[in-house]
């Protein structure tokens, strides 16, 4: 196909009768807020009601795609392809909340006349596709290496770990306030001002990736009629950075897939040409014809391959660090991260240069602002370089623990990994909950009393609902004679948790010893309620209720700790004794088994 035939210009028409064109901007900044006020109704009403519909994030088609859980997110994702299919990505330009932040940050500069910039880069551009690839192809494919069966689709419920539709838990997948108000502002306000007013829409969403592919079949597009002059009046205001005058010139339509179908080339087209129309997909207008539109960027090829080597550093050093930063968070600071790295190379290179459309460098002479930046960069650099430090010591001790875990506690994994941990919780400008669980577990494992102590008092201070930290802390504390302190901490454990085996386990020996047997048998009782494969509660309940001249049920216990543990001497000998002394037996038997 060639290029459509050059018309000649004609002067702006008038509106046509009976036609009165419509703010289509007003429109879907209406329909954005109403994402936030939905949004808004579905969280008061979990707090009302204590039970809500699954969160709608579209993240948690990875749990569908991992565990075969078909849930409310999913299901979203669905209708959202589906649509895309049909109109294109009308979805992320008219109900995607992050897209809202988005323009209402490109507004509100716009207003203190600092209009966002766009960038053309070739090599970030695959970013999206990239983190999309990771979040739901990788999974696959690391399940057919190792062999695993593919997850068979089904619903579950609260009580199975991760409800379908209905739960309790509505804040499960979701960062905590502090987090997601973070998030949006790198996600939705930093990176406009950065990269451009959909800097996340082309740079960072791994879920925009999915659309922009449906988008190639979709019949619904922005389309021209036969009297457009090629003003480029919508090239000018599309926020998506689409030479949109050149697009409806060769093809009739707009086939770029970043076109989020907001409508506004239709709004400002003074001739009324430009409209969404239906018509054949952008796919096969692509495969018919011999030459596309020329993608102009804004970077060199070296440019390009420098910020791709940068942004993968960023992401690898920021995602999840202090166990705090989402994956699309860390997104979203690597492309970011990306080109002001390139526009720090410029200033020691270039005579004049600009960040967006400020001036840093001018005729050879660092600008008060360019110096700001400068420092800034320098110690954004220093700060990275850190958290990569801390990121690689404690993905270095969680890998040795791993094997610590299988070799053993004083095997030289176990070494290594103590090392690699303790660096990590030293070197770290924040706490790092999950690797002084793993350090206190290894010091725990080599009989390191006092030091597993200072760590877990620690984590029990900063974890408020940490069971584990409690429970650990009290066999420490029993090892080191202080029972009474680890008897408070095994009932905080099991007010946290209150089907706590092991804890409920744990007091109940400690209250049997300190003399209160009954309240002992009771929790041992528990124990097995909730663990009944649990041998060692067995013979410890037998033991006391031979102490309480309870001789056949005490019979009936140790019988089971025999069979549930053949290999334990402890049971087979105290069996031995009740049938020798059956007559005998009191609360001179002795204490229950620690």
């Amino acid at each position: 196909m060639t290029r459509r035939q050059k018309k000649t210009p004609k002067p702006p028409a008038k509106k046509r009768d009976g036609q009165r064109r419509r703010n289509y901007g007003r429109l879907r900044a209406g329909t954005l807020i109403g994402v936030y006020i939905l949004m808004a109704i579905h969280v008061t009403h979990w707090l009302i009601t204590g039970k809500t519909l699954a969160p709608l994030e579209l993240n948690e088609v990875m749990y569908t795609a991992e565990l075969g859980i078909v849930t409310a997110g999913f299901i979203f994702m669905i209708a959202a392809l589906v649509a895309t299919a049909i109109f294109g990505r009308f979805f992320c330009g008219w109900g995607c909340h992050i897209l809202a932040i988005e323009d209402l940050c490109a507004w509100i500069l716009k207003k203190c006349h600092l209009s966002p910039k766009g960038i053309r880069s070739r090599v970030l551009v695959w970013v999206p596709v990239f983190v999309a690839l990771y979040m739901f192809a990788w999974p696959q494919i690391t399940r057919i290496y190792q062999g695993r069966p593919m997850a068979t689709l089904h619903l579950q419920a609260d009580a199975q770990g991760w409800a379908s539709f209905e739960t309790e838990h509505y804040w499960r997948n979701l960062p905590g306030p502090g987090i997601a108000i973070l998030t949006f502002a790198v996600c939705g306000v930093m990176i406009v001002y950065v990269l451009g007013s959909r800097g996340f829409c082309t740079y960072g969403c791994p879920y925009g990736a999915l659309f922009r592919a449906v988008d190639r079949v979709a019949p619904g597009r922005i389309r021209a009629g036969q009297d457009c002059t090629q003003c480029g009046s919508c090239t000018a205001v599309c926020k998506s950075n689409i030479r949109v005058h050149e697009e409806l010139d060769r093809y009739g339509m707009v086939v770029n897939p970043a076109c989020l179908r907001d409508l506004d080339c239709v709004t400002v087209c003074p001739q009324q040409s430009v409209h969404f129309g239906y018509g054949r997909p952008s796919l096969i207008k692509l495969q018919v014809s011999d030459t596309v539109v020329a993608n102009k960027y804004d970077f060199t090829w070296w440019e390009d391959i420098i910020m791709a080597m940068v942004f993968v550093a960023t992401l690898i050093t920021y995602r999840g660090l202090y166990n705090l930063l989402p994956l699309l968070m860390s997104v979203a600071l690597g492309s970011i991260s990306a080109y002001l790295v390139i526009v720090t190379l410029r200033l020691l290179r270039l005579s004049h240069v600009k960040l967006n459309r400020w001036p840093l460098k001018k005729g050879g002479r660092l600008l008060p602002v360019g110096r700001a930046f400068s420092v800034t960069m320098l110690a954004f650099v220093i700060f990275s370089i850190h958290s990569g430090m801390v990121q690689y010591q404690a993905f270095a001790g969680g890998r040795d623990y791993v094997h610590a875990k299988i070799d053993g506690p004083q095997s030289p994994a176990a070494s290594r990994a103590v090392q690699h941990l303790a660096r990590a919780s030293s070197w770290g400008l924040l706490p790092l909950n999950d690797v002084d669980h793993q350090l206190a577990e290894l010091y725990f494992q080599r009989e390191q009393w006092v030091k597993a102590e200072g760590i877990l008092s620690q984590l029990v201070k900063r974890l408020p609902g940490d069971h584990m930290s409690r429970y650990r802390l009290a066999g420490c504390l029993f090892a080191t004679d202080k029972a009474k302190k680890a008897k408070t901490l095994l009932v905080e454990a099991l007010q946290i948790k209150p089907d706590f085996p092991q804890a409920l386990f744990d007091l109940g020996a400690l209250l049997i010893e300190q003399g209160e047997t009954e309240q002992g048998i009771a929790h041992l009782r528990q124990a097995i309620k909730h663990r009944p494969e649990y041998a060692d509660a067995h013979y410890n309940l037998g033991v006391a209720l031979a102490m309480l001249g309870q001789r056949t049920e005490a019979m009936n216990e140790i019988e089971r700790a025999i069979e549930l543990n053949p290999a334990d001497p402890q049971p087979v000998a105290f069996q031995q004794y009740l049938l020798e002394r059956m007559p005998e037996v009191s609360s001179s038997l002795g204490e229950p088994r620690p």
